[in-house]
Parts: C-alpha cells; structure tokens; sequence
C-alpha cells in the first residue's frame, strides 16, 4: 500500500511546481524567463554589442521560446511522473500513454483557467496545446524506458505486487 501512495509522489510534486509557476504575476514570470534570456543573449553577443533594436527583437523573439519551451519541459516530465504513478493499474503501455496525455491535458486546461485569474497573466487555449505537446513528448520517452526495461526484465516490472 505504503508504495501504491509513493508512485504518485512526483507527479503531485510536479503539479504543486507547476501551479506555483502558475500563481506568479505576470511581472514575476516575465522577470524569471527575462533572467535566462539575458544569459542567453550575452553568449550571443559575446564581445560585439547588437543594435538595441535587434538586441530588443532578439530579446522578444528569444523570451517567447525560453516561455514555451519552460511549458513543454514541465509537462514532460509531469507526463513521466504519471506514467510512474499510472503504471501500478494498467499493464499495457498504450492505455498507460491515452490517460498520461488526457490528464496532463486536463491538468493544462485547469492550469490556464487558474492563470486567468493571477494579475497580468492570461490564459490561452495555445498554452494548454503546447503543454500537451510536452507532455507527448515525454509519454513517448516514458514508454520507450518502461519497454525496454520490460522487455530486459520481464513483463512483471512496473507493477505493485499486492501481498
């Protein structure tokens, strides 16, 4: 039982990380994607300086993907978390793939309804796409570890033995 409970560990903590991401203004995420970005043009520029108007484009240009990228990273590894947790009830690794998807988009549509009420933050039907989109790409990396460790180790593995 004790590790029925544990498999869903991470998954709650991804979600707990995530809605935190999700509670901050929008001048707080804009500062913390804005902090990546800057080091990021700094590697760019190296010791010639852009022009501030295609410094400021690039800066644009560069938060957008640094953002949706952020997106995508934080539902794959959600996906991997409820794989982990999914794991323990269904054998087969497509049903566990169908339900990591829907609830991770069901966790995004409910992620961006929350962001519509945090000050300067919107939510978008886009966001919860992209998020989906991560959380894809880490059910289909999820499954190719969970195959190939049960084709290593028997089809036993991933599964909570009940006394």
């Amino acid at each position: 039982m004790r590790n029925r409970i544990l498999r869903w560990v991470p998954a709650s903590l991804v979600m707990i990380l995530i809605f935190s991401f999700s509670a901050a203004d929008g001048e707080d995420s804009g500062s913390t994607s804005g902090v990546i970005v800057e080091q990021i043009l700094k590697i760019v520029e190296g010791n010639r300086p852009m022009a501030p108007e295609k410094r400021e484009e690039m800066f644009d240009r560069l938060q957008f993907v640094v953002r949706k990228g952020a997106h995508m990273t934080e539902y794959a590894i959600l996906a991997l978390a409820l794989l982990l947790a999914f794991s323990q009830y269904w054998r087969p690794v497509w049903p566990l793939a169908w339900r990591g998807e829907l609830a991770c988009f069901l966790y995004a549509c409910t992620d961006e309804l929350h962001q519509r009420l945090v000050p300067g933050r919107s939510g978008r039907f886009q966001d919860v796409l992209i998020d989906s989109a991560g959380a894809l790409a880490g059910i289909l990396v999820g499954i190719g570890i969970l195959s190939y460790i049960r084709k290593k180790h028997g089809n036993t593995v991933g599964r909570v033995r009940t006394p």
